[in-house]
């Protein structure tokens, strides 16, 4: 005979006649409908008792990582496979931002709430042509993530970007100097396409949203834009950086604050 302390111990068991009397009812009630419905009604109760198997092992916290982890994904364009540096006067390329480290596979992506989607758009609407703006400059503002093209003191086209984490975007008064259609970072392993530096002729720069070692652009990064995620520089949407690369002159006023 099995001691008290080992009967305490059993886990509780379903009696036969428990069983059969459930079945019996569930068959009961099964005879309240025809043929189809009840294999209807069958066949969903399978479903049911397959996927309890599979999510309730699992646990909610490793379900709720798991869709929270994906693969890092890269814009599916092309571009030639040269790519050409910008140079500063000593012969380094300008720095890239908002770097992944090498050989991560997955990526843990924030709340898509503050996901930007359009980051291949002009982020203001139509562009304008800016040989006609009079007293023309540009004012980046950290605070509303947003860079203003001016004429004198009015507003006449307003973009969306990104700055630097941790207040690493400097902020003074600075001009537009050179330009290049793109850059790779070797260190940072991330570069841009249609880049202008407005200080240290190469070191901080208005680019595009940042592109990988092959030229594609990687979209978890460019949907950061709106919020600061760059290493300094400004990112802008492809339309607005490729706007800027071909129609901001050199010595154009920038007033980042």
């Amino acid at each position: 005979m099995a001691s008290s302390q080992d009967e305490r111990g059993r886990e509780p068991r379903l009696s036969p006649r428990k069983a059969r009397r459930g079945l019996t009812l569930f068959g009961s009630f099964l005879r309240l409908f025809n043929r189809p419905t009840r294999a209807l009604i069958v066949s969903c109760l399978i479903v049911i008792v397959i996927a309890l198997c599979v999510i309730v092992p699992k646990g909610s916290d490793e379900l709720m990582y798991s869709a929270a982890t994906q693969q890092i994904v890269y814009d599916g364009g092309t571009r030639p496979a040269a790519l050409g540096g910008a140079q500063d006067s000593a012969g380094a390329g300008p720095t890239a931002d908002g770097t992944p480290a090498r050989g991560v596979k997955h990526v843990v992506s924030p709340p898509a709430a503050n996901v930007f989607r359009k980051w291949r758009e002009p982020s203001g609407g139509s562009h304008i042509d800016l040989a006609e703006v009079r007293d023309l400059h540009v004012r980046v503002s950290i605070a509303d993530q947003k860079v203003y093209v001016m004429s004198d003191d009015d507003v006449v086209y307003t973009m969306i970007c990104s700055t630097g984490m941790d207040n690493s975007t400097p902020r003074g008064e600075f001009t537009i100097q050179n330009r290049g259609e793109d850059f790779f970072n070797e260190h940072e392993d991330m570069g841009a396409n249609y880049w202008v530096s407005w200080a240290n002729y190469g070191e901080y720069l208005f680019h595009t949203v940042p592109t990988d070692r092959a030229g594609h652009y990687i979209v978890p990064e460019a949907e950061k834009l709106g919020r600061p995620a760059s290493h300094g520089c400004v990112r802008l949407t492809v339309a607005d950086a490729r706007w800027l690369y071909e129609q901001l002159p050199r010595g154009t006023h920038v007033t980042i604050a």
